[in-house]
């Protein structure tokens, strides 16, 4: 889903461009880039005292002091080099870290309605391969590529000086041409680049769904369909990388057999003719010739601009767009953000209140809340108040706005007008991720499908309270009602739950979450269809574990099972994006299932 809200756009902030760089990168870059240009002011001395050393042994003279000078700097230029290279390589590993910290940082900040604008494969593939394309861009290309762009003018100064200023001249005016060709010709193939990564982000996006999936689509029957649709991005994929790479040896092959010949072409018809003239002696033409050879280094850096610069050049756009991307209330979060409904360690914050004001006596209040997703306004002017320690069931068919509530209470949306308190918390269309994250520390959530890592039960629990004893832990497991079936359990709290709590059932694991709930104490309590997906005996478990968890709390229940039901003080009617107010213990006929076994009275144990 797009983001909910959004500022108007008289007031929004211009986009800006985050920057990438850090302190310690751009030191990196200056010793790179100081290095590269030394490793080429040497070699080009180097490729002089070498012609004169040939010169010399032409002219049957001793080439001894010339050589000596041509080895030293040969010497220096390849240290140089290599340490060039260290420091880049060094450098990019320390930035692709931190980018990645960095990057997925601000999409925990952003909160889960901002940052699922993008599918999580797309994410993923942005975390891992774009950060280490954007790295290697800026820290092992961007700085060396730049000091090869300058190294010829250098090179060419110190030719002019030591040799000849005519052929310097000339090889000057060959090498300002040579570059606007290749600007040109890399315009022409530029949007290679950013159709692969397009076609890898896809592709990446489609294998994690499906690996996501993979239960599901077996049991559905669908895996054979699912096969074909990724064979086909696998080929769109292929075929994209293969245009990236074509381009690119297209690009150095016109490079080497046009440009590189072009220009040695031109330095050895120089050093003939001056030569010819006896303006300079022979070792001096050879040296001519062979400094055009780091002439051309800039034009070995074309073949990895096509490849390293625009693939970095391609992944750093997206990560710009995801770092400028406006968290709630149009300004980026300051502090990480915590998933939502996930349990925190501490209590929540104490209610805002204005000097004079008397503590919240509602623990949750909507005035005149409306929500949208995107464009479509879904709720409309919601009014709507729960006291500390009532429940309030909401019911409605599929479509009718209940889940969009049950946002609005975790604060995961912001309302679109109107206001949304949950024990003492607002949140209201402009507000911040500081009152975001006040409105989620005020509540605990058991949501639908219970996400558990793969860890033991033990860990899982401790999510909510990272100091909780054991003791504490079997305490939240017996108001959860799941104490006495862990104890059976041959490892107790150190049973492994599997990947993706697949090693318990689904009652046990909404039960889990229940017990996470506990061990969070925070005063409101939302279910979100907590028996949607487990039979009738868990059902049973799980209503009765609610009914403890619920002592002392303010309670919201979204479900379209009757059974979810039993033990509320009122049940209220989403309809049509409005709310509709039924007599405490009714059951009205609005999509809710009605099941046997199940009565609608209070107090079923």
């Amino acid at each position: 889903m797009s983001a909910p809200t959004a500022l108007p756009s008289r007031t929004r902030p211009s986009p800006s461009r985050p920057p990438l760089a850090t302190p310690s990168s751009r030191r990196a870059n200056l010793i790179s880039f100081s290095l590269t240009v030394l490793a080429s002011l040497a070699q080009g001395w180097s490729l002089i005292s070498a012609g004169r050393a040939l010169g010399a042994l032409i002219e049957g003279g001793a080439p001894g002091e010339h050589l000596a000078w041509a080895l030293a700097a040969g010497a220096v230029s390849a240290l140089a080099a290599a340490g060039a290279r260290a420091v880049s390589l060094g450098s990019a590993a320390r930035e692709e870290a931190a980018l990645r910290r960095r990057v997925l940082s601000h999409l925990m900040r952003l909160g889960p309605a901002r940052a699922a604008q993008q599918r999580t494969g797309s994410t993923v593939s942005v975390l891992a391969d774009g950060a280490e394309r954007v790295a290697l861009y800026r820290q092992t290309f961007l700085a060396p590529t730049i000091a090869a762009g300058l190294a010829p003018a250098l090179v060419l100064a110190e030719l002019g000086i030591a040799v000849d200023p005519v052929p310097s001249a000339v090889l000057a005016l060959a090498v300002v041409g040579v570059p606007a060709l290749i600007i040109g010709f890399h315009k022409t193939l530029r949007s290679s680049s950013s159709g692969s990564r397009r076609s890898r982000a896809r592709l990446s996006a489609e294998y994690l769904d499906a690996i996501q999936g993979l239960t599901t689509l077996t049991l559905a029957r669908a895996a054979r369909r699912t096969h074909e649709r990724l064979r086909e991005a696998g080929e769109g994929n292929r075929r994209a990388v293969m245009r990236l790479l074509a381009g690119n040896q297209l690009v150095i092959l016109v490079t080497d057999s046009l440009f590189s010949l072009f220009l040695i072409s031109v330095a050895a018809v120089s050093a003939v003719a001056r030569l010819s003239s006896g303006a300079i002696g022979v070792g001096d033409a050879l040296a001519i010739v062979l400094t055009s050879f780091v002439l051309l280094e800039p034009l070995d850096h074309v073949g990895a601009f096509f490849y390293v610069g625009m693939g970095g050049l391609a992944n750093q756009r997206v990560i710009r767009r995801i770092l400028s991307s406006s968290g709630p209330g149009g300004a980026a979060a300051r502090g990480p953000s915590k998933a939502a409904g996930a349990p925190e360690p501490a209590g929540p914050p104490g209610p805002s209140e204005a000097p004079g004001e008397v503590g919240p006596s509602r623990a949750i209040r909507l005035r005149g809340a409306s929500a949208t997703w995107g464009r479509a306004e879904v709720l409309h002017g919601i009014d709507l108040e729960v006291e500390p320690g009532e429940h309030v069931a909401v019911v409605g068919p599929s479509g009718s706005g209940k889940s969009t509530l049950m946002a609005l209470l975790k604060g995961d949306l912001l309302p679109s007008a109107g206001a949304v308190e949950v024990n003492g918390e607002a949140l209201a269309p402009g507000s911040g991720a500081t009152e975001q994250e006040r409105v989620r520390a005020a509540s605990a959530l058991v949501a639908q499908s219970t996400w558990l890592f793969s860890g033991t039960i033990a860990s899982n629990l401790r999510l909510a309270a990272p100091l909780a004893s054991d003791d504490e832990l079997w305490e939240a497991l017996a108001t959860a009602n799941l104490a006495q079936e862990v104890r059976a359990m041959p490892q107790g709290l150190q049973t492994l739950v599997g990947e993706r709590g697949l090693g318990l059932s689904g009652g046990q694991a909404q039960r889990v979450s229940l017990a996470r709930a506990v061990l969070a104490d925070r005063p409101v309590l939302l279910l979100d269809e907590p028996t949607s997906q487990v039979d009738l005996a868990g059902e049973a478990a799980i209503i009765e574990a609610i009914e403890r968890v619920s002592a002392g709390r303010a309670v919201m229940t979204v479900s379209h099972r009757a059974g979810a039901l039993t033990g509320a003080d009122r049940v209220i009617t989403v309809e049509g994006g409005h709310l509709i107010a039924t007599e405490p213990g009714a059951r009205p006929d609005n999509g809710a299932a009605t099941e046997p076994g199940h009565g609608a009275g209070r107090g079923r144990r």
